[in-house]
């Protein structure tokens, strides 16, 4: 994987979604594809959230 920095209007858009979540409680969304910053949301479908779930491994 290659590294490539945020641009500044990426960098201020991240900050700004970082900032909602934590004083706003907005939701920052991801790309499934490749994990980058996708904006933010007040609601999540439960789809997604479900799909959030199944994606994280459980080993027994």
């Amino acid at each position: 994987m290659d590294f490539r920095p945020l641009t500044e209007t990426e960098r201020k858009e991240l900050v700004n979604a970082l900032r909602g979540n934590a004083q706003d409680g907005l939701t920052v969304l991801m790309d499934r594809a490749n994990t980058g910053f996708i904006g933010t949301t007040e609601e999540v479908p439960d789809e997604e959230v479900i799909n959030a779930i199944r994606s994280v491994p459980c080993h027994y």
